[in-house]
């Protein structure tokens, strides 16, 4: 899939799950509901073709494509929070 027709508040969803391990949880920090979430994880799924998180007793746990990419995907975050608050500025 090209990037331009992607969703990229996907990967927001993707982080917020990775650090809480549950989805009502990254719901709740990202102020949308749970089955709003579970919506993005699903799309984001079709996209990485893989599961990204597996249901545990601990929660939802990374799958090895979804440890492989956080670190990107917070730098990515990173920088576009970055260029939009530098962009505050102006």
């Amino acid at each position: 899939m090209r990037l331009s027709k992607m969703d990229l508040n996907l990967f927001v969803v993707f982080e917020a799950i990775y650090n809480k391990r549950n989805l009502t949880r990254a719901a709740d920090i990202l102020n949308i509901t749970q089955p709003a979430v579970s919506n993005a994880l699903s799309r984001m799924r079709r996209v990485m073709n893989d599961s990204l998180f597996v249901s545990s007793p601990a929660g939802m746990m990374p799958t090895p494509v979804a440890e492989n990419i956080i670190g990107r995907v917070r730098e990515a975050l990173r920088l576009l929070d970055t260029s939009v608050r530098e962009g505050d500025v102006f």
